[in-house]
């Protein structure tokens, strides 16, 4: 059975997708969504508009045995503003979050 942590993440990036698939085209910003396999948001891209023309920034999703354990996030340029990790105690409850700007 995946851990309640996995089937949030995997909840979340289903609801996710639903979302982007409801939003009008829209001049404001276009969100793509990233999955891996195991249906786990992995990573999203911030858009200008659909057409894509100027990326505003991006994030990637690491997990480790269903657990979230970062997220790096990038401006429009690929380059990293923050990078967060997440820690766990033995029995998967969330210890800490550390931010690290870059």
């Amino acid at each position: 059975m995946a851990s309640i942590l996995e089937q949030i993440g995997v909840k979340v990036g289903q609801e996710l997708k639903a979302l982007q698939s409801t939003l009008p085209n829209s001049s404001d910003s276009f969100l793509e969504t990233d999955f891996n396999s195991e249906g786990l948001l992995v990573g999203t891209t911030t858009w200008s508009s659909s057409a894509k023309s100027s990326k505003v920034g991006s994030k990637v999703l690491t997990y480790t045995n269903g657990n979230l354990t970062s997220v790096v996030e990038k401006d429009g340029s690929d380059v990293t503003t923050l990078t967060k990790t997440l820690t766990y105690d033995t029995d998967g409850n969330l210890e800490s979050i550390t931010k690290d700007y870059a």
